[in-house]
């Protein structure tokens, strides 16, 4: 199967373009889809997909740029341009980018299919080309194991253990370890050879095993006599120094380990499996076998997973306000196992991070102005979020960004506390306030903290937020409100309700007090 990917900023598109042709019967599979271009060259590194189609223009960077980035990456990646727009001049641009073909919406399905159908042929033809020149080659070591893993009918096995016996490759047993080098700006510019090279020279040298390329890794096949711990210590640090060298960090993992030549294929696809879910582990050396993923606890439905999250949110932004920031990595945590639980990609985790902080960054500063300074580098440091390549990682990295926009906030004083509880209700009686909640976010039991609240107000936590509300609504009535407006603007989402706490603490009811006070 051919993998696509499609990137549109309409929701509709995206959809319909996977729904529009059985691309199975194809030879295809749409692997996912992206809203907008940073997204998209996420999830272009994710997938590594055979086949692109691109809306020409979205907010941001435009499909051009997408495509102008793509190419210095992957100049041989198919790309299909899509548009609203008969743009000659677009079109043109697009062309000398290097792109398959220029597409109007709506997009018409023979054309498509019909381009699908040349393409898989091309692509069958290039892969039957590269097997066939590969097959008179010599035997090296390298190529053996390249061939091991990229042919999909391999040599007969006494083909490949004479070819084993000749390059010196039969071993008891063998274990495939990928390399992922983490690209400025996804450009190559040659640190992969680089890094390559030194590795082959000190791996053949101490004879810890083959170094190889493979697609858009590195890769070493292991010996089995340096698949000990202490050993694989050492084996790790020569990568990282080797990746360092060239300025880049890198991702390792390891596949299960087999017996024969004929399973290295099977040891690469459980290190690629690796690869594609390192985000969930944390594993600072590398992933292999014996490394757990993070726990993902119970599995949850989508809408109990935005209820959590609105809740974690919720908690979040009281915490901050208040300066609590010794709330924040357990409620950040709590968010990330919500949403393993509930099966999220790595970008769909990273996305809903995004939205998560975004809020709280922007909700923030409208009461703390001495914030918009640090609020004017917020697409810098969101921008951030999409780069870390561990969950553990992000979540100290968000933390951390949350410290800042909360720091110089906290406060311990019993008096100063008070005031704070105080000065949260004024600013947000219409908001579902709960004491159970800001219970959380002070970090005490709700009973102490409504004792405390008592003890210092002379009212219950409910009864002091319900006369501040009814307080708002005398002052909207005021203003000449309609009751049910006052109502929701003072924070009460029924009308009955409100009338109730409105003659019970004012003695009169609600339309009374209009009639009272219009005269």
């Amino acid at each position: 199967m051919y993998s696509v990917l499609i990137v549109d900023d309409e929701l509709a598109i995206r959809e319909g373009l996977a729904t529009l042709l059985d691309w199975e019967s194809l030879g295809y599979t749409v692997v996912d889809t992206a809203a907008n271009a940073i997204e998209a060259k996420h999830k272009y590194e994710l997938h590594s997909p055979d086949l692109m189609i691109i809306d020409i223009r979205m907010p941001g960077r435009d499909g051009l740029e997408l495509i102008r980035e793509l190419r210095e990456d992957d100049p041989e990646l198919h790309i299909i341009i899509l548009s609203g727009y008969a743009d000659f001049s677009y079109a043109k641009r697009a062309m000398s980018l290097g792109i398959d073909n220029y597409l109007l919406k709506p997009v018409d399905e023979d054309e498509l299919h019909l381009y699908l159908t040349n393409l898989s042929t091309e692509l069958a033809a290039r892969a039957a080309h590269r097997k066939k020149h590969a097959a008179v080659k010599i035997w090296s070591r390298e190529m053996l194991v390249q061939s091991l893993l990229l042919d999909s009918s391999p040599q007969a096995p006494s083909a490949i253990a004479a070819a084993a016996l000749e390059s010196g490759l039969l071993w008891d047993s063998y274990q495939v370890v990928l390399i992922r080098l983490l690209l400025r700006d996804n450009a190559d510019h040659g640190t992969s050879t680089a890094v390559k090279t030194r590795l082959a020279a000190s791996f053949e040298q101490q004879e810890w095993g083959v170094v190889f390329s493979l697609d858009s890794y590195l890769g070493v096949l292991l010996q089995p006599s340096f698949q000990k711990e202490l050993v694989r210590q050492l084996m790790v640090q020569n990568i990282h120094e080797a990746v360092t060298a060239q300025g880049l960090d890198c991702i390792i993992t390891a596949g299960d380990m087999v017996d024969s030549l004929e399973e290295v294929p099977a040891s690469k696809e459980s290190a690629l499996a690796r690869m594609k879910e390192h985000f969930f582990y944390d594993e600072p050396g590398i992933i292999g076998p014996d490394s757990l993923k993070l726990k993902t606890g119970l599995p949850v439905k989508p809408e109990e997973v935005e209820s959590g999250l609105t809740s974690v949110t919720e908690r979040l932004y009281f915490a901050m306000d208040i300066g609590s920031i010794n709330v924040l990595p357990p409620l950040i945590q709590e968010a990330g196992e919500l949403m393993i639980a509930a099966g999220y990609s790595e970008m769909a985790v990273k996305s809903r991070y995004v939205r998560l902080a975004t809020y709280l960054i922007n909700k923030l500063p409208l009461h703390y102005r001495e914030l918009e300074l640090l609020h004017s580098r917020m697409d810098e440091q969101i921008e951030q979020i999409y780069k870390h390549t561990s969950l553990p990682k992000l979540q100290t990295h968000i933390n951390g960004l949350l410290e800042q926009y909360a720091g110089g906030i906290e406060r311990d004083d019993m008096e100063v506390l008070m005031k704070r509880m105080l000065d949260l209700i004024h600013r947000h009686y219409s908001e579902n306030l709960k004491l159970e909640t800001l219970a959380d976010v002070f970090t005490y039991s709700s009973a102490y903290l409504g004792k405390l609240f008592k003890n210092s107000t002379g009212f219950s936590f409910n009864s002091y937020l319900d006369n501040v509300r009814i307080g708002k609504a005398k002052e909207l009535l005021d203003q000449g409100c309609k009751i049910h407006q006052a109502a929701s603007e003072a924070g009460f989402s029924d009308v009955d309700y409100f009338r109730e706490k409105f003659k019970k603490i004012e003695g009169i009811s609600p339309s009374e007090y209009r009639r009272k006070n219009s005269v």
